[in-house]
């Protein structure tokens, strides 16, 4: 391929070795999210969102043993990045609307939560033009954990948008 092949072969070539690297380390390493990041940005590179998808849902399949948020951080970063993926690069509402639905319910917010995903989640309703989803989304955080963060950045849309 180096010698005789063309630009997109050879990159097609490289992309299949990742590829197959990828696959090899998280059958080894399931919980290793970063290998997970990586491997989904390889994908989205390659331009395939069926694909991307995939791997991204593979990914959020493993889920952090135990209830100790340090192990969910980088976890819930995945969630982050496929409903930035489908939003911004897919340009699929609905899905982006339940990759957040579903992370949102995956959370055991008696234990922690993340106010993160609940303000993307709002923010993303309001960019849809979608003003009393994004309210209910912040009501049903405030509701669930009342922290300090949700309640300013509830404020502060409130007084954004008069």
């Amino acid at each position: 391929e180096k010698q005789h092949g063309d630009r997109d072969g050879i990159e097609d070539v490289i992309i299949s070795k990742k590829r197959f690297q990828y696959e090899e380390e998280v059958q080894r390493e399931p919980l290793n999210y970063d290998t997970w990041f990586d491997y989904a940005r390889l994908e989205e590179s390659s331009g395939d969102c069926d694909r991307v998808r995939e791997v991204y849902e593979r990914a959020i399949s493993n889920v952090p043993p135990g209830t100790e948020k340090r192990f969910w951080q980088r976890y819930i970063y995945l969630w982050v990045n496929y409903a930035l993926f489908e939003e911004l690069e897919a340009g699929e509402e609905g899905r982006t609307r339940e990759v957040y639905r579903a992370c949102l319910k995956l959370i055991p917010h008696k234990t922690f939560t993340f106010a993160k995903i609940w303000i993307l989640a709002a923010q993303f309703e309001i960019r849809c033009k979608r003003l009393d989803a994004a309210r209910k989304i912040l009501g049903m955080a405030l509701g669930m954990c009342p922290k300090e963060k949700l309640f300013r950045t509830y404020i502060d849309i409130e007084l954004q948008l008069g």
